[in-house]
């Protein structure tokens, strides 16, 4: 029994020290930089030199990401139908007309000033697409269930 308890108390404490992750200062120094006014601020991964945060600045939560270098790579706030563009609703209606809306964001990146992200679902396909604010559609990504 001592043995067991023993074992499982080795494995809670790997799994923590396994599931933490050390944010380069410099990436810290370029989100406070960046957001000034941030609060609620929770680093949340670290996936191929990229670090990402939760936060919210001005009353919306928001989710940015950094490199080890401190720079900017991208933002992203979650947004309901209404905060589309018209151009993007039009693009949606017109590309996707039989998918459900199943998210939208609003992002930001040094690449795309202001950019949109849906997420359109039909019978077990998800398409996920970025539009420019004028209905363009940036990128693509489609998915099978």
């Amino acid at each position: 029994m001592r043995l067991l308890l023993s074992v499982v108390v080795l494995v809670l404490l790997s799994g923590t020290a396994f599931g933490q992750f050390k944010v380069p200062e410099a990436s810290k120094e370029g989100f406070a930089k960046k957001y000034p006014k941030a609060e609620s601020v929770k680093w949340k991964s670290a996936r191929d030199g990229i670090y990402t945060v939760d936060f919210s600045s001005d009353g919306q939560k928001t989710t940015a990401s950094f490199d080890s270098n401190g720079k900017w790579v991208l933002s992203e706030v979650k947004i309901d139908e209404s905060g589309l563009p018209a151009a993007v609703k039009q693009a949606i209606a017109k590309d996707y007309g039989d998918f459900e809306l199943d998210w939208a964001k609003q992002l930001s990146s040094p690449e795309w000033p202001v950019a949109y992200r849906v997420a359109l679902d039909q019978e077990g396909y998800t398409v996920r697409v970025n539009f420019s604010p004028d209905g363009k559609a940036l990128e693509k990504e489609e998915e099978r269930d």
